[in-house]
């Protein structure tokens, strides 16, 4: 590829945007889509310094440093703060991208755009439809089907996808040749092929800690611990959202191996079943207590 990514797999996807950039073919708005934690907002970060930078994306120039850091003036970023971006935000974006540029083009950064309300959406259709000029939109988003139709039907979508194990695997080792091939095998299965999660546990000992810490409570429901055991453990859980989250996708990811192995795939595939259940019920605002307790008496 000719631009330094720096970013693990996905080499279509880039390959697609190079093509872009390199025909002339540059779209005036992009929809970076897929699973969240697979790196669509760093890729749109890169997209900017491409954008932006006079000399091939060389990282080390004023442009460069200032979109890494976040500073640069007509690089506009909204971060995925897991509030909803309302009409009063799409209003102050459209007012800093109607003010006039000093680089290259006005950039603009969305992480997690389904959080628009459909007054902000529609609001910021019409920019989209009719922007300033030499104005670049970059949108991400972990779900596609959440954005109103008129929104995705004006952008070029680029769909990024879970990385497989494997192909996970083998950028970790080549990346940190320092961690063992066990260690990598634990680090590949937790993050389910998130290129995001991955990275945050190889850097972080603390982190990745807590998730061999939850990875083997998950291994113990699946044994023989009593209701008792599993009871308490639900109030651990119900403390903390994110462990909660970490352990229903351990539960997954230990099950699905399992069933590869061809391990009774039958009850596998009903206690995969069950969980999915628990994720569209936990959504849904229903009591997490029962649900969870529920799920504790009938994994087999």
């Amino acid at each position: 590829m000719k631009y330094n990514w720096s970013i693990f797999g996905h080499e279509n996807q880039l390959l697609q945007i190079e093509s872009d950039f390199e025909s002339g073919n540059l779209a005036h708005a992009y929809l970076l889509a897929g699973p969240d934690k697979v790196g669509k907002f760093t890729v749109a970060k890169k997209m900017a310094g491409i954008l932006q930078c006079e000399n091939n994306f060389c990282h080390n120039c004023h442009a460069c440093l200032q979109i890494a850091k976040g500073t640069h003036i007509d690089t506009i970023e909204l971060f995925d703060d897991g509030e909803s971006i309302k009409i009063e935000d799409v209003r102050k974006l459209i007012e800093r991208l109607n003010m006039t540029r000093q680089a290259n083009y006005k950039v603009l950064l969305i992480q997690g755009i389904e959080r628009m309300t459909t007054e902000a959406s529609n609001s910021f259709l019409k920019i989209l439809e009719e922007p300033p000029e030499n104005t670049i939109f970059i949108l991400t988003t972990n779900n596609s089907r959440d954005l109103l139709p008129t929104i995705v039907s004006r952008v070029r979508v680029v769909k990024f996808n879970h990385l497989s194990l494997s192909c996970l695997e083998k950028i970790l080792l080549e990346n940190y040749p320092n961690f063992n091939k066990e260690t990598v095998e634990k680090i590949g299965l937790f993050a389910m092929g998130k290129s995001g999660v991955a990275i945050d546990l190889i850097e972080n000992s603390e982190v990745l800690s807590e998730y061999i810490n939850i990875y083997n409570q998950a291994l113990g429901f699946l044994e023989h611990r009593s209701v008792y055991d599993k009871f308490n453990y639900v109030e651990e859980l119900l403390a903390s959202e994110k462990q909660l989250a970490v352990f229903l996708n351990m539960l997954t990811n230990i099950l699905r191996s399992k069933m590869l192995n061809g391990e009774n795939t039958e009850r596998n595939i009903n206690n995969l079943l069950k969980i999915d259940e628990v994720g569209i019920l936990l959504k849904k605002n229903v009591n997490s207590r029962l649900v969870l307790e529920n799920l504790m008496l009938n994994l087999c």
